[in-house]
């Protein structure tokens, strides 16, 4: 059978041929340097270190072959380091990402400082931090799409990590964290890189990524990035297929001026796809103890995801070191779900039964999001001190239309014996009945801050943020007409104060420490479908930071704690397999809410010459408003560390290096009773350590061979625990061989 080509790959000759054609002539009509003359002598050269920029500081990491950024801007938007910044910031480097192959933002995730990952079923993942889940995640500080949680980290030179409340900037003062993943820029000189992957379960991997100046000057400059992956995995019969692609286009209209624009998209197929956990009971009570690869899914099970960005931004330098920005998006999000998945009931070893279907099949769903973001910053004097201010405007606007309709399962629910089920049902179609509903999201505000100099070695940080925000739900008859608005939620003047000190003890160390209140609109929904309030709070944390070995190498330490009111919990009341109208799972909000304190300990950079190391250490403590554990399914000492050696002499060219992802005990309460006791009781998952490794070597300056080993091994592990009473086994040992070549 001949597959159609990815759509991304089918894009991107076009794209590459253009860079091309635009930089041939200024490329070869070059003069050669004195480099190049000794290089075709046969001398042996040694060539200086160029540190490369988009014409701008903007903070990449690519290229520098460091995991320590020299700059985060997720937190203030200012151009501060992380030693400046009063908050908790890591930054995962490009470089970090392409020595161990975080190739989405899940895995970038899993090896950053006090995030657990958790995963409910194939397609959905959740991310924790300091106590609560990470809701706030942003593409070059604007609201990402809908689909985003699949994104691919092809596009990206680093993503930053804010933990604690960054409501500043964004309105959404989550106290988590706020993930803000940053785009590769074009480049004035071509460069590129091509890869191909293979691994465990049939996975195939390319890419590539190509950047150039388009004019012989240099003011205009392009970059296009695509990828293409598909896999099978360690679930039984699972399938999954994507594409990826990404144009970006720079102009300098004037020495000042910088027009950037672009577009991205990504499109996920899963087949056999998974809707819940694996049982972790027997219908006796006894435990269940099912294979790592149980799954009870259908052929036609997918849940499609396809999104894509388009945006643009125009950057300008006024005289005295003043700028402003101004950046547009439309992101497009459609998903398309038919979906049977045996994850209801407890099995009987004895006569394959106890188990029975959920099925969920529904139309295409269509978000739209527009993204409007611009602010100017720039020094002023004051008192004789100079100091930094910056003001701007940022909003979102989201339509998301779902189509109304319904389809007819011709096969009963019970599943006759689990222990040979082969997914051998017949599709349900959906048949769409004309009506609609269209969810309208509004969230918009201003904010100012300044960031004053009161002596040398202090630096305060006051701002404020005024945010609006408002949701409604368009109804739709099956004429088309307009038939009413409901679920009618609004929030105004909601203000956001934010205050932030740094004080350098000396030329390694600084003291610092915030304080920001929570504002969070929530788009859960209750048993009756309606909108839960907004969660509201505080965070506070205080800590040392300092920079070793002329900069090289950041280290941190923290204390911190989140107060979190109406926080949205699923709700254990609900009956097994109970579901909203659009298939979403029920909520309760936790009215008197929770307190999250704890201890954060990093250090990231170069420990020694060619040796890179990221790692973290966190501590949480979670409590209820009457005193009992929260958090429980967040473990309460978590470990993240990365490593990278390059050697030397005469083993010039190897690099070595691996990762432990290490935590303690998590649990959750069962949401039914434990069969056969009439009780509630424990889902848990013990202690545990997962070591991963890798190594590489330099075939020569362009070709770049790497051996990944996830899983070293072989642990037994669950990655989520108590999900309808289920669990998620994480993946088992995984190796993946790549060839890189650059140019």
């Amino acid at each position: 059978m001949t597959r159609a080509l990815p759509r991304s790959l089918a894009r991107a000759p076009f794209a590459l041929a253009a860079l091309c054609v635009f930089h041939a002539a200024p490329a070869f009509a070059q003069p050669a340097g004195p480099d190049a003359a000794a290089s075709a002598a046969g001398g042996d050269t040694t060539l200086p270190v160029v540190r490369v920029r988009s014409g701008r500081d903007d903070g990449a990491t690519e290229g520098r072959g460091s995991y320590k950024a020299e700059a985060a801007t997720s937190a203030t938007r200012m151009n501060l380091s992380p030693r400046e910044t009063p908050q908790s910031v890591s930054v995962v480097t490009r470089e970090q990402m392409n020595d161990h192959r975080l190739n989405d933002i899940a895995s970038v995730l899993e090896r950053s400082t006090g995030i657990a990952v958790q995963q409910f079923d194939s397609e959905r993942t959740v991310y924790y931090a300091r106590g609560f889940e990470i809701k706030n995640f942003q593409i070059d500080h604007m609201p990402r799409g809908g689909n985003a949680p699949l994104e691919d980290t092809l596009f990206y030179d680093r993503v930053e990590i804010v933990r604690g409340a960054a409501g500043l900037l964004g309105g959404t003062g989550d106290p988590s964290a706020t993930i803000n993943s940053i785009r590769k820029k074009p480049t004035r000189e071509l460069k590129g890189s091509a890869s191909v992957e293979l691994g465990r379960w049939d996975r195939r991997r390319v890419e590539a990524d190509v950047s150039s100046a388009l004019t012989q000057d240099g003011r205009i400059r392009g970059r296009v990035a695509a990828g293409y992956q598909e896999r099978d995995s360690f679930i039984r019969n699972y399938h999954e297929r994507k594409d990826m692609g990404m144009a970006v286009i720079e102009a300098d209209l004037t020495d000042r001026t910088l027009l950037s624009a672009g577009i991205d998209w990504q499109e996920n197929k899963p087949s056999w796809a998974t809707w819940g956990a694996v049982p972790y009971w027997n219908a006796d009570g006894s435990l269940a103890n099912l294979p790592r690869d149980f799954s009870l899914s259908v052929p036609w099970g997918r849940w499609q995801n396809e999104q894509s960005t388009l945006f643009t931004s125009l950057d300008h330098r006024f005289d005295g070191g003043w700028s402003a920005r101004v950046g547009l998006s439309r992101t497009t999000s459609k998903n398309k779900i038919s979906i049977a998945y045996g994850g209801s009931g407890y099995p009987d070893p004895a006569t394959g039964g106890g188990m029975s279907l959920w099925t969920g099949v529904w139309g295409e769903s269509v978000e739209k999001r527009d993204m409007l973001d611009l602010y100017t910053t720039g020094p002023f004097e004051l008192l004789g001190r100079r100091h930094t201010l910056i003001a701007g405007w940022n909003s979102s606007w989201s339509s998301n239309k779902t189509p109304g309709g319904s389809a007819t399962p011709g096969y009963p629910a019970q599943i006759p014996d689990y222990r040979d089920w082969d997914g051998n049902i017949p599709e349900p179609v959906f048949v769409p009945d004309g009506t609609s509903a269209d969810q309208h999201t509004n969230l918009g505000g201003g904010y100012l801050a300044t960031r004053f100099s009161l002596a040398d070695p202090l630096h305060v940080i006051v701002g404020a943020r005024l945010s609006n925000h408002s949701t409604y739900t368009r109804q739709y008859g099956t004429d088309g007409g307009y038939t009413g608005t409901t679920d009618t939620a609004t929030t105004r003047r909601e203000i956001t104060p934010y205050l932030g000190a740094v004080y350098d003890i000396d030329h390694t160390w600084s003291a610092y420490t915030s304080w920001t209140s929570v504002f969070q609109p929530q788009t859960a929904r209750d048993r009756n479908n309606q909108f839960l309030a907004p969660e509201t709070g505080t965070a506070t944390e205080a800590g040392v930071k300092a920079e070793f070995f002329d900069g090289q190498l950041n280290a941190s330490a923290a204390v911190f704690q989140v107060e979190k009111k109406n926080l949205a919990e699923l709700d254990p009341s609900v009956p097994a397999g109970f579901k909203l109208p659009d298939g979403s799972d029920a909520y309760v909000a936790n009215a008197d809410g929770i307190t999250a304190r704890g201890i954060e300990l990093e250090v990231s950079g170069e420990v020694a010459s060619g040796w890179n190391l990221a790692a973290g250490y966190t501590f949480l403590r979670a409590r209820e408003a009457n005193g009992e554990h929260a958090a429980t399914n967040q473990p309460r000492h978590l470990l993240r560390a990365s490593t990278a050696y390059r050697f030397g002499g005469a083993l010039q060219g190897l690099k070595a290096g691996g990762a432990v992802k290490a935590q303690s005990a998590i649990y959750s309460m069962s949401w039914s009773d434990r069969p056969g006791t009439g009780e509630a009781a424990p889902i848990v998952q013990r202690r545990y350590a997962v070591v991963d490794a890798f190594t590489s070597y330099d075939v020569s300056r362009h070709l770049t061979l790497r051996l990944n080993v996830t899983n070293l091994f072989d642990k037994h592990y669950y990655r989520n625990v108590g999900f309808y009473d289920g669990v998620f086994w994480g993946e088992p040992r995984n190796v993946r061989v790549s060839a890189t070549a650059t140019f």
